[in-house]
């Protein structure tokens, strides 16, 4: 998972830097490394705290709505489900299209948190990644 996560950064670095986009919109941690939560970042210093994981199931899509109104574009990782509610909002001309930078992403298989609490396994505080 490390590596897909090292090219996500790379990417997302290389459109900061040559000035392609103004803003990146990915995930960050939380509290706990499974508190997965959408973010956006500025800078390519910010990408530090950049993850994807089997955690990172939020739709980061409706995040577009108010981010592609904003001067500049945006990029934005979409895994295959998260394109199903971008086309849609496409469609509905909620969010502005010719603002958005997609970077589709690998879907990985998706962690249920909820499941794992009903399992009585609240004493999962990380997971190791091979």
């Amino acid at each position: 998972m490390q590596k897909v996560v090292d090219i996500m950064k790379k990417r997302a670095s290389q459109l900061l830097s040559e000035g392609a986009v103004n803003r990146v919109i990915g995930w960050k941690k939380g509290e706990f490394d499974y508190d997965q939560t959408p973010a956006v970042f500025n800078s390519i210093e910010q990408l530090d705290q950049l993850v994807y994981d089997s955690f990172s199931g939020a739709n980061v899509s409706k995040y577009l709505i108010e981010e592609s109104k904003k001067e500049g574009k945006v990029a934005v990782f979409l895994k295959p489900c998260d394109t199903y509610s971008f086309n849609q909002l496409v469609k509905e001309h909620r969010i502005k299209r010719e603002n958005i930078y997609v970077i589709a992403i690998e879907c990985l298989a998706k962690l249920n948190i909820e499941a794992i609490k009903a399992k009585d396994a609240l004493k999962i505080t990380k997971l190791n990644s091979k």
